[in-house]
């Protein structure tokens, strides 16, 4: 999330931030305020030409001659194994900037950084001064301050040029990390398929992004804002489907949990039952996902939330906390054999927090919900009516069921996961983008044994806690100096 730039303006190193954990207090106690739709057509669609078959639509089924809710093994055989859908989205981090120079990346055919001869990424930027920045290895776990607001994203894409980065963001915006920092993350794409055509639904911030993973549509909005509105997206949203279907959810988390964007009354009245937390400390959240598991009542689709103020990997967080957290998370379902064997973890990131990536987004599909984006006064839509995906975000599939070492080219964003749990279950489509989103299919196996059915060891990740994050917060991040 990035509470220093909204609609526009320059990001200035001066800009008030507001603690998290205001942040999550006002969340919590406060609805908000409710959007208000304006009339929008649906735009172009999906990567389209004259040969292409017209869109799915709204309320449409995977599988319209089969009943809606309905397991269809026969036409879904990726997906017979699975029965368990988990989701661990973190905060705010592109692919280039933690899996470009991913090792054995390139043998693999994964679209990370170009080398150059003394090995290090040739990426460069130029900054509103003229100063052209490279991509530099970060030097350190914490963050420097970079931007990813409706104006920073759009300035940055630049109509797909991908050349205006540092135009909205300070010269952090062309760090990355490597697996010295991130020991636990390299294994674990190196190990399970990664997707390096995953991007985020929307070009800003972490809300709409979010509201997308759930909903197919930002509803109207294009930043996060304090106090957090109340979304009340006109097609609904997936967990709304799933109990009109008797199809078992649940939400783990931290402090605050991602539905909760549909209101606070809307957790408070299932907490218990599908909402599980607040906890206080991730590393009680994954004790709880943990018995779910060894109890045997993991849901169906689940959603593991972290620590959103301190261990999330938003700037100027301590990277690794994040991390730890994560690992913790994919251990704890890989000790329950009897449900690790019926799994799919999707690691990813809800939008790539200002960070430099090469790769230009696809245009999308409108929703189609008669919402489009809510802008400020003066504020451009860069013809942007979110039908543009976002910058391309890491995305790994966790499974035993996984391809070993297996690279999808395949265009995916966060409908994608709406799109799977939609055909798992031969569910009505929310909008236009879920109805003709690519389900998560191609990075698992159709037949044969269980490639991981034996979990691997994984690498450990090195211990990090909120005090990390808030020694990064207090002593923040110098600026590297442009190398030209």
């Amino acid at each position: 999330m990035d509470e220093n730039r909204i609609g526009g303006g320059r990001w200035s190193p001066l800009s008030a931030r507001m603690p998290r954990r205001d942040f999550l207090r006002l969340g919590a106690l406060g609805a908000g305020a409710a959007l208000t739709a304006g009339a929008w057509p649906l735009s172009r669609p999906w990567l389209a030409s004259s040969s292409c078959p017209p869109p799915r639509t709204p309320g449409s089924l995977p599988f319209p001659n089969r009943p809606a809710g309905s397991l269809n093994c026969d036409l879904t055989p990726e997906l017979a194994n699975i029965d368990h859908i988990i989701v661990v989205m973190m905060e705010n981090h592109s692919y280039d900037n933690y899996l470009g120079v991913l090792p054995g990346g390139a043998a693999r055919g994964l679209d990370g950084f170009t080398l150059g001869g003394d090995g290090k990424p040739t990426a460069t930027q130029v900054d509103p001064s003229g100063h052209t920045v490279r991509a530099f290895l970060a030097g350190t776990p914490c963050q420097g301050n970079v931007s990813q607001s409706w104006v920073a994203s759009h300035e940055a894409w630049n109509h797909g040029a991908m050349d205006g980065f540092l135009q909205g963001s300070s010269s952090w915006a062309m760090a990355y990390w490597d697996q010295g920092t991130f020991p636990f993350y390299s294994w674990l794409a190196q190990t399970f398929p990664v997707c390096d055509r995953w991007f985020s639904s929307t070009l800003c911030q972490t809300y709409p992004n979010r509201v997308f993973s759930m909903a197919a549509t930002a509803a109207g909005l294009i930043s996060t804002d304090t106090p957090p509105p109340t979304v009340t997206p006109p097609n609904g949203h997936i967990f709304e489907r799933l109990d009109a279907y008797g199809i078992p959810w649940g939400c783990w988390y931290t402090e605050l949990p991602t539905p909760g964007l549909f209101g606070p009354p809307y957790v408070a009245e299932r907490q218990g039952r599908n909402f599980f937390g607040p906890f206080g400390a991730p590393a009680a959240t994954v004790a709880a996902f943990k018995a779910a598991c060894e109890a045997g009542t993991l849901p169906a689709y689940v959603l593991v939330e972290p620590d959103y103020q301190w261990g999330s990997e938003e700037n100027p967080q301590d990277v690794r906390v994040g991390q730890w957290f994560v690992s913790q998370v994919v251990e704890a379902l890989m000790s329950v054999p009897k449900v690790w064997e019926r799994s799919l973890l999707i690691w990813t990131y809800d939008e790539h927090g200002g960070y430099y990536d090469h790769v230009p987004p696809p245009a999308a599909l409108a929703p189609g919900d008669g919402i489009g984006p809510i802008l400020p006064p003066g504020v451009s839509d860069y013809g942007d009516q979110y039908t543009q995906l976002g910058i391309r975000v890491p995305a790994v599939m966790v499974s035993p069921w996984a391809k070993p070492g297996f690279a999808s080219h395949t265009v995916f964003d966060h409908t994608s996961l709406l799109a799977t749990v939609e055909r798992k279950w031969n569910l009505p489509a929310l909008t236009y983008r879920d109805a003709n989103a690519n389900p998560i299919g191609d990075c698992l196996v159709s037949s044969g044994p269980a490639p991981f059915a034996t979990p691997p060891t994984p690498v450990a990740a090195p211990l990090a806690t909120e005090a990390d994050s808030i020694a990064c917060e207090q002593t923040g991040s110098p600026l590297p100096q442009p190398v030209g």
